[in-house]
């Protein structure tokens, strides 16, 4: 699919967007989004991931199984069980729930209608204030300088558009894919796998691989004051594109 300009929009209650002004860049690890942390955060009633909002169990899936078809594994089920299974998957449980992320909405310029595209009403379920980076070049170079001032190259960095499967897709997924029931959320995720520069391994290939740290605690990144380079506003404005007027069309470099 063609990809469309945009902005990174952090949504979230006024206290968080005040703390990200400040430079506090907070990054959970994709264990608390996911299925590994569901039961245990029922239990404990911890609402800290929004169900259908953050929480999501499907967050790590590797594969999406036809139950239909199936493979190899889901075919050595019972017939009748296999006639009532709605869903099946494998989740990763060797890196994904071991990296930390952080998630922004992206919000899209439509370079054909010169204009914003409209936010959908349910980010406001995120929290109260936006905060528009307009200078995202400057912001990641910020997240990078910082990542490597604290962990030097001990870290594997990938930035990416979340892409949105249909229902009816089945195969391979990875960290930057949800089912379309998500796509309302256009977002944007940065990912961060730390690494133990002490412990190696060799690879398929026959290269010497720093060994993934498997640590599900959140790290924060300090890239010091940003609001030279973000603006905050309210949800709802954002919503009703009420945007201020430093916020220019952003553009794509080829």
């Amino acid at each position: 699919m063609e990809k469309l300009p945009c902005l990174p929009v952090k949504i979230t209650d006024k206290q968080w967007a005040d703390k990200l002004q400040d430079g506090s860049v907070f990054m959970r690890s994709l264990y608390e989004y996911g299925s590994w942390s569901s039961i245990e955060r029922s239990q404990a009633g911890d609402n800290t991931m929004k169900s259908g909002v953050q929480g999501d169990i499907m967050e790590g899936v590797v594969r999406r199984v036809d139950p239909k078809v199936g493979d190899d594994f889901f075919s050595l089920f019972p017939d009748d069980l296999r006639a009532v299974m709605k869903d099946a998957f494998y989740i990763d449980q060797n890196f994904y729930q071991f990296c930390n992320i952080y998630c922004m909405y992206g919000l899209t310029y439509l370079s054909a209608e010169q204009k914003f595209e409209v936010p959908d009403k349910q980010l406001k379920e995120f929290g109260d204030t936006a905060v528009i980076i307009y200078n995202p070049n400057e912001f990641l170079n910020r997240i990078l300088g910082c990542l490597y001032k604290q962990y030097g190259d001990n870290i594997n960095f990938k930035i990416d558009e979340v892409h949105y499967y249909p229902n009816d897709y089945y195969g391979n997924l990875d960290e930057f894919c949800k089912i379309e029931s998500y796509a309302w959320q256009n977002e944007i995720r940065m990912r961060v796998a730390l690494l133990d520069e002490n412990a190696t391994i060799i690879d398929e290939n026959g290269q010497t691989r720093k060994q993934l740290i498997r640590n599900t605690a959140p790290i924060t990144v300090e890239i010091g004051d940003i609001r030279d380079i973000s603006v905050q506003i309210p949800t709802s404005d954002l919503l009703d594109l009420k945007l201020p007027p430093i916020i220019q069309p952003p553009t794509i470099v080829m």
